[in-house]
């Protein structure tokens, strides 16, 4: 699906091996892999569709699902989209608990009024967020998260890491979820971190 795929899965790996390290008498309950303990808290400093300045402490409070991805994508990003969309409706109430965020990283087509339309097609809860060239660059490289612009004759599209960042409600990064992971795992993990 992308350039940077074995790359990224190579790097998490390493990660969720760091992870399985947890201290003795840790309880390991969550079924999708797990950023370590360790490792710097990611962060951002964006902007939503209203032009209002954001950054991960606007978001306490709740679970955190970041995708980075964009509006052009023609296949992981609307997978993954609805199935968080699908992840929320089976939480039902707990739900409320938890906030989806789309990080658009095509600085030249995905503008703030686009990425609204964009996520709410998907569930209106969704926040789509953008910023200049360097801020996205900035957020990217905060989540460990690698893409390129690709040209494709008169056109281009943006190969990309595809793994969804999950935080929990007071904004550190716990769990990483890929593209393989399964709907039940996402609700399971999803309600666990939501009842912490």
């Amino acid at each position: 699906m992308n350039c940077f795929r074995a790359k990224w899965a190579a790097q998490y790996g390493a990660a969720a091996m760091m992870a399985v390290s947890a201290p003795s008498g840790a309880v390991d309950h969550f079924r999708l892999t797990q950023w370590p303990a360790a490792a710097p808290t990611p962060t951002f400093n964006l902007a939503d569709a209203n032009r209002t300045p954001r950054s991960l402490a606007d978001y306490r409070g709740r679970v955190v699902a970041i995708f980075f991805g964009f509006t052009h994508c023609p296949d992981a990003c609307p997978t993954e989209l609805l199935r968080l969309s699908q992840v929320l409706r089976r939480m039902e109430a707990s739900a409320s608990r938890v906030q989806v965020l789309f990080i658009g990283l095509d600085t030249e087509r995905d503008t703030p009024e686009l990425l609204r339309a964009y996520v709410a097609a998907f569930n209106p809860r969704f926040v789509g967020l953008t910023g200049t060239a360097a801020e996205i660059n900035a957020a990217a490289s905060s989540f460990s998260v690698q893409f390129a612009k690709v040209v494709q004759g008169k056109d281009y599209t943006i190969s990309h890491s595809t793994g969804t960042y999950i935080l929990d409600k007071t904004g550190h990064l716990r769990l990483i979820a890929t593209m393989n992971a399964s709907i039940d795992d996402l609700v399971h993990d999803l309600r666990e971190l939501a009842s912490e």
